[in-house]
C-alpha cells in the first residue's frame, strides 16, 4: 500500500488513519458536482491546489470506475450518475422515491403542470423524481439533473427548515449581504412552510415549492412545481398551489408513518 493511499496518525489520544488518496478523490467528486460545464484536470489541480499529476492518477480512476465522465469534445470531466444511483439504493430514499413517483404524476394530471421531487447531497440539489406535464408546451427538469441547492427554491426551502449547521455549509460561500438576504427567504419559508417564487432561472415560470419531512421532523426533500402560465390552462396558481402543499404533505405522512 503506497504512501499516498494510506497514513497511520498516531496522537496521544488514539491512532487515527487519514486516507490522501480517497481524500483527493471526494474533494474531486464535490467540485466538479457543482460545475454544469464539468472542469479540465488542470482546472481541477488549481482549484484544489494540487498538481496536475496528483490529480490526474485520481480523475482517470474515478473515470474508470464510472464517477466521472469525460467530454471527448472538450476534455472536461463531468459528474456521471453512478453516485444517484448508489444513493437512491438507500432503503429510506428507495422509499421517497417509490411513493413519490405515483404521488407526481397525479399531481401533473391534475394541474397540467411539471413537478419534480429533489433532495440536498453535499451543497448540490439532485432531482430524485419527476412528472412532465399533459400539456404540448411545457418545463421540465431531467432525472438525476444536479444543480447548485441555493440557487433552487427546492433548495432554499429545504434550507428553511434545517439545522443551523447545515444552513452555514449551504450559505458559506456567499456574500454577507447574500447571507442575510437567504435567511430573510428562510424566515419567510419557515412562517408560511412553502415558497411561491417567480424563478430566477427562466422567465415567466413561478416556481411552487414545499419540503418533505421525516420522522425525524427533518427535511429530506421538496416537492416543486413549474408553473408554467399558458393559454387554454385549466388550472389558476392558487389552486396550482393547495396541490402542490397537499402532495408534499402526503409524501410526510407516507415518511413519518413508515
Amino acid at each position: 500500500m503506497g504512501k499516498d493511499e494510506i497514513d497511520l496518525v498516531e496522537t496521544d489520544a488514539a491512532p487515527s488513519y487519514a486516507a490522501p488518496a480517497v481524500d483527493k478523490a471526494f474533494d474531486i467528486i464535490d467540485l466538479v458536482a457543482g460545475e454544469i460545464d464539468g472542469l479540465t484536470v488542470t482546472d481541477i489541480a488549481l482549484r484544489l491546489g494540487r498538481s496536475t499529476s496528483q490529480i490526474y492518477r485520481i480523475v482517470v480512476s474515478l473515470h474508470r470506475l464510472g464517477f466521472l465522465r469525460r467530454n471527448e469534445q472538450t476534455d472536461r470531466y463531468e459528474l456521471a450518475l453512478k453516485l444517484y444511483e448508489l444513493a437512491t439504493r438507500h432503503p429510506p430514499l428507495q422509499r421517497l422515491i417509490h411513493h413519490a413517483n405515483p404521488v407526481l404524476a397525479a399531481l401533473s394530471d391534475d394541474t397540467d403542470q411539471s413537478c419534480h421531487l429533489a433532495s440536498i447531497t453535499g451543497t448540490s440539489l439532485v432531482i430524485l423524481a419527476q412528472a412532465d406535464s399533459p400539456m404540448p408546451m411545457h418545463y421540465t427538469v431531467k432525472l438525476g439533473s444536479r444543480f447548485p441547492a441555493m440557487e433552487t427554491s427546492s433548495g432554499v426551502v429545504i434550507g428553511a427548515f434545517s439545522s443551523p449547521n447545515r444552513q452555514q455549509i449551504l450559505l458559506a460561500d456567499f456574500s454577507a449581504e447574500e447571507q442575510k438576504q437567504f435567511r430573510a427567504r428562510f424566515d419567510a419559508i419557515a412562517r408560511d412552510g412553502y415558497e411561491r417564487r417567480d424563478s430566477e432561472v427562466t422567465a415567466g415560470v413561478i416556481n411552487l415549492s414545499k419540503p418533505v419531512f421525516d420522522a425525524a421532523g427533518q427535511p429530506v426533500a421538496a416537492v416543486t412545481v413549474l408553473f408554467l402560465p399558458q393559454r387554454r390552462m385549466r388550472f389558476e396558481l392558487d389552486a396550482v398551489l393547495e396541490k402542490v402543499l397537499a402532495a408534499a404533505d402526503e409524501l410526510t405522512r407516507i415518511m413519518q408513518n413508515a
